[in-house]
């Protein structure tokens, strides 16, 4: 198989069957950690993602990634749907981890979300608020 031939939905699919294969878990929560892996990888193509991992001893690694290199592949062979590969910032080289023991992205807050976030729980405030100056009446 070529890689433009899979669709991205059938890598999904196919990384939450593999999840669910090896580690036991229900399909619902593969597929949920298999979409999520997608969209790190989607983060990745854009620039610098922070994300963790269960490493191989055990031990919980936390990486610093990008997909945003400029580098020849060597070959055209299909990725392997059981890994997941990343170019690490810090260590300026290709890594790699097995799906099944990805453990999350690390959420960062810009100025952008917390003010969205802001204004989100402003309204209900203001509401309650409103509320007891109402009943205070």
């Amino acid at each position: 198989m070529k890689t433009q031939n899979i669709s991205f939905r059938k890598t999904v699919m196919l990384r939450a069957y593999h999840i669910m294969f090896v580690t036991g878990k229900e399909w619902s929560v593969c597929l949920k950690k298999s979409w999520q892996l997608h969209r790190l990888n989607k983060e990745l193509h854009c620039g610098e993602v922070t994300f963790y991992f269960e490493k191989k001893d055990g031990s919980i690694r936390k990486a610093v990634a990008t997909l945003k290199i400029d580098y020849e592949f060597k070959t055209q062979s299909q990725p392997n749907i059981t890994t997941f590969t990343y170019f690490d910032v810090e260590a300026k080289s290709f890594r790699c981890f097995k799906i099944e023991n990805f453990i999350m992205v690390e959420q960062t807050k810009t100025p952008e979300i917390k003010v969205v976030e802001v204004l989100k729980k402003s309204p209900a405030k203001l509401i309650r608020k409103r509320i007891k100056f109402i009943k205070a009446r």
